[in-house]
């Protein structure tokens, strides 16, 4: 499938969504999901219009801990003082986004329907290559890795694949590609489905004869509905 838009890269600047809820629903609480894995803790809760979430859960999907101080008031997470602290059910939370801002994810949105709020965490230096190409969602990725990635794909703010390209060259030659960074330091859901396309004539981006690698987090019939 091709990416005829694979080396357009637009710039901008990433942020951070507000995630809020009306003064008469505090306390109630909700969803949290982290590049699709889900954070786990009744602590997730709602105040002063807020989307607090437990700062252990959190980090521990990082493999990090975090520091509270003695007053229960603040707490270093990843080298980054969060300065608005809440105890809840035993457990200290913090503001889902200062927790994002911290572990300097992409992005931050929030499903009304579901109660249920999403944090885009995408490798250090990881940047928007494409809008959305149908069936797969935008490409996104560090620049030093291309042309064989990780490349990641994203549609509507979440994590929906995770590819390479490799040349058919290097399998001629049994050329290896190892320790590739994939998901280093960032949560990473289950691969639902995996493609594996050879590109004849290459693509945009990437234009001599290679395979192109998917790994889905999505279902096949998810992937068909992204436009």
């Amino acid at each position: 499938m091709k990416k005829a838009l694979l080396i357009i890269v637009f710039l901008f600047s990433a942020t951070i969504g507000t995630v809020s809820a009306h003064a008469g629903h505090d306390s109630r609480e909700a969803s949290v999901l982290v590049n699709g894995v889900r954070l786990n803790s009744g602590a997730n809760h709602f105040a002063s219009g807020k989307l607090f979430v437990s700062l252990d859960a959190f980090a521990y999907l990082f493999g990090k801990d975090a520091a509270v101080a003695a007053d229960n008031r603040t707490a270093v997470f990843n080298g980054v003082t969060l300065k608005e602290i809440r105890l809840y059910k035993g457990e200290p939370t913090a503001p889902i986004r200062d927790l994002a801002a911290a572990i300097g994810a992409q992005q931050v949105s929030w499903n009304e329907e579901n109660q249920e709020a999403y944090v885009l965490a995408l490798p250090a230096g990881s940047i928007q290559l494409t809008p959305v190409v149908p069936a797969m969602g935008e490409h996104w990725g560090n620049l030093q890795d291309l042309p064989t990635g990780p490349i990641y794909g994203v549609y509507e703010g979440k994590l929906v694949f995770i590819e390479y390209m490799i040349a058919q060259e290097d399998f001629i030659k049994g050329t290896s590609h190892v320790n590739l960074s994939g998901m280093k330091g960032v949560p990473s859901p289950a691969v639902i489905q995996t493609d594996i396309e050879f590109q004849e004539h290459g693509h945009e981006g990437f234009e001599i004869p290679h395979y192109d690698i998917h790994a889905y987090f999505i279902t096949d019939e998810e992937q068909q509905q992204i436009k």
